[in-house]
C-alpha cells in the first residue's frame, strides 16, 4: 500500500486547513500555532504529537519543528501567515512584525523543500503594500519619519475634534495639514505591492508559484468567502492548477450534469432547529437583553440589526449562502428563523466543520477560532487538487 502524502500546517489556528487535508487522505506530520486557545482545540481534534506550539519567528520553535519531521519526507506545507500591509495613505506601523511573517513561511519552505506549498490569505492582500526592499538606509528612515508625521496629523485631528488644541499643537497641526499631500506622496513612492514581494520571495528560493482567488461557496461551503490561494512547486516542469468549481451560484453556468447550486444557510442549519442547547457540541445560546431581542424582531432577512455595522449582526437569508464568517468577537449572524444570534456550532457549520469537531476555550475565543479558520471543505478541494499534482510527479 502506498504511503500517504505528508503535510505540515503552519499558522494552523484551530485546524480547518488540516481538517481538509485529512479528509483528502493526507497525513499531518507537524503543525504550528502561537495562540493557546487554538492550540488546545487543534490538539483535541488532531492529537498532541504533531503540534509545536510557540512563536514561529523564534529559531528555537523552528528547530523543534525541524526535529519533529527530520526523518520524514515532506510533500506539502500549508498555512495562512497574517500579512499586514500599508494602505495608500501609509496606514500601519512600518515596523509591524506581522507584515513580515510570510518571510518565515518562505524560510521554512526553503529549509524543508516540500514538493508543493499552499498559502492562504485574505483577498485584501491584493491591495496591500510594503516598503520597497531596495531602499537604502536613508530612504527607509525618511519613510518611517513621514509615517510618524502622518500619524501625528491624525492624532491632532482627533484631539481637535475632542478639545481645543493649545497654541503649539495648533501650529503643528496647521503645518502638517499644509504639507499633508507632500507627506502622503513621499510615503506612497516608497511602497510596492505586497503580492509582488511575496511572489518574488518564493521565486528567490527557486519555487514556481501562482495565485488565484477562490470562493468557498464553489466547493460546498454554505458561505461566500473569497480568499487568495498561492500554490508553489519546486518542480519547475509541474503544471500548477486549481480545483474546479463544484457548486454554482447560477447552475446554468456549469458544463457538468453533476454540478450543484451553492449550498444555502438553511440547508446547512435546518437540522439544528430542533436542537436544544448542547454545550458539549458548542451549541450554546447567547442570552440577549429584551431590548436587543426587540431589535432582532424588527430586522428583516438580509439586513443587519445595526445599520452602521458592515460585517456583523446580519440576519441570514435562508435561500442563500451566509456572508463571510469573520472574527467579530460576538458580533455574529442572526438566525434566519429564530430571534437570536447563531450559536458557535451553527457558525462552525457555516464554515463546513463537522459536528464532531469540538472547539475549546471561552465563547469569545471559540468565535475567533471559527472566524479565522480555513473552511475544511474548501481545504479538501485544494488538497485533492494537490494530491493529483503529486500523483503526476510519479
Amino acid at each position: 500500500m502506498k504511503n500517504k502524502y505528508t503535510v505540515i500546517d503552519l499558522f494552523s489556528g484551530c485546524g480547518g486547513f488540516s481538517q481538509g487535508f485529512l479528509k483528502a487522505g493526507f497525513e499531518i506530520i507537524a503543525s504550528n500555532e502561537i495562540w493557546d486557545p487554538a492550540i488546545e482545540t487543534y490538539k483535541l481534534n488532531h492529537g498532541e504529537d504533531v503540534m509545536i506550539g510557540g512563536d514561529i519567528t523564534s529559531p528555537g520553535t523552528k528547530e523543534r519543528l525541524y526535529d519533529l519531521v527530520k526523518e520524514k519526507k515532506v510533500n506539502v506545507v500549508i498555512g495562512g501567515p497574517p500579512c499586514q500591509g500599508y494602505s495608500s495613505a501609509g496606514n500601519r506601523n512600518p515596523d509591524d512584525a506581522r507584515g513580515q511573517l510570510y518571510l518565515d513561511f518562505v524560510e521554512i519552505i526553503d529549509h524543508l523543500r516540500p514538493d508543493f506549498f499552499v498559502m492562504e490569505n485574505v483577498k485584501g492582500l491584493l491591495n496591500m503594500k510594503h516598503v520597497d526592499s531596495t531602499l537604502n538606509l536613508i530612504e527607509k528612515n525618511k519613510f518611517k519619519h513621514d509615517c510618524k508625521k502622518l500619524q501625528r496629523y491624525k492624532d491632532l485631528k482627533r484631539f481637535k475634534a475632542q478639545r481645543n488644541l493649545d497654541s503649539e499643537e495648533e501650529r503643528e497641526f496647521i503645518s502638517l495639514r499644509n504639507n499633508l499631500k507632500s507627506i502622503k506622496n513621499d510615503i506612497n513612492q516608497k511602497l510596492v505591492p505586497l503580492i509582488d514581494k511575496i511572489m518574488n520571495a518564493f521565486k528567490d528560493i527557486d519555487y514556481m508559484v501562482s495565485w488565484k482567488i477562490l470562493n468557498s461557496a464553489d466547493y460546498g461551503v454554505p458561505q461566500t468567502r473569497e480568499r487568495i490561494i498561492f500554490i508553489g512547486s519546486k518542480h519547475m516542469k509541474a503544471k500548477i492548477n486549481y480545483p474546479q468549481k463544484q457548486f454554482f451560484k447560477n447552475i446554468s453556468n456549469s458544463n457538468s450534469q453533476d454540478s450543484k447550486s451553492w449550498k444555502t444557510s438553511k440547508e446547512a442549519l435546518k437540522k439544528y432547529e430542533e436542537w436544544q442547547e448542547l454545550v458539549e457540541k458548542n451549541h450554546t445560546f447567547t442570552k440577549h437583553s429584551h431590548n436587543f431581542i426587540q431589535k432582532i424582531k424588527k430586522t428583516q432577512i438580509g439586513e443587519t440589526v445595526y445599520k452602521n455595522y458592515n460585517d456583523a449582526w446580519w440576519r441570514l437569508d435562508p435561500s442563500k449562502p451566509a456572508r463571510t464568517v469573520k472574527e467579530n468577537h460576538g458580533g455574529v449572524f442572526i438566525h434566519y428563523k429564530f430571534d437570536r444570534a447563531c450559536t458557535p456550532r451553527e457558525l462552525a457549520t457555516l464554515q463546513s466543520f463537522d459536528d464532531d469537531f469540538i472547539f475549546t476555550g471561552t465563547k469569545s475565543s471559540i468565535l475567533k477560532q471559527i472566524g479565522n479558520a480555513v473552511p475544511p471543505l474548501m481545504a479538501r478541494a485544494i488538497a485533492l487538487n494537490i494530491k493529483s499534482l503529486l500523483d503526476n510527479l510519479v
